[in-house]
């Protein structure tokens, strides 16, 4: 014989709410605020001579609970370098909202070479929480350019990772 409990909230001593349900299976909770969570890891050579930015293949995509919830985006690994000479390359992070078109969220890193040979060592570490106020999918993807010679956003192919975690109101 199989049980069933069926609830839609399950509250305290004091009558405060400690998880809820919609009845489709989205859970709220006062102590859990986290509802989903995607990643992916690159390990691609990234590489370019645009002054301009261009779509790196960093990329991961989340569809929000809730119109209240925020993505919380992280992005560690990799290691920036440049072909020589001096320059500066800057990533920055970009979002779109269904099948529309990407735009610019905020900075990511800037990379500096201040010497006439090659450059290597700074590598991504970023975080940052966004309010999206949207259920439909999001995609985010890290946009990359150089101000001269050739920057390299991951010249050791070692992992990047992307992390999108739903966090709920």
């Amino acid at each position: 014989m199989t049980s069933k409990l069926k609830v839609n909230l399950i509250n305290d001593s004091g009558d405060n709410n400690i998880i809820t349900s919609d009845g489709s299976g989205v859970i709220t909770s006062s102590k859990f605020k986290i509802g989903q969570i995607q990643s992916a890891t690159f390990t691609d050579n990234l590489s370019t001579s645009s002054t301009s930015f261009v779509a790196s293949t960093i990329t991961d995509s989340i569809t929000p609970t809730s119109t209240s919830s925020k993505i919380l985006v992280l992005i560690n690994g990799g290691r920036s370098s440049f072909s020589g000479g001096e320059a500066e390359g800057s990533s920055q992070l970009y979002y779109q909202v269904g099948s529309g078109s990407f735009t610019s969220i905020t900075d990511i890193m800037k990379a500096n070479n201040n010497q006439s040979g090659s450059f290597g060592g700074v590598t991504l570490s970023f975080n940052f929480l966004h309010s999206p106020s949207s259920t439909s999918a999001l995609t985010y993807k890290v946009y990359f350019k150089t101000s001269a010679n050739t920057y390299f956003l991951n010249s050791d192919t070692s992992a990047v990772n992307i992390t999108l975690m739903e966090v709920l109101p």
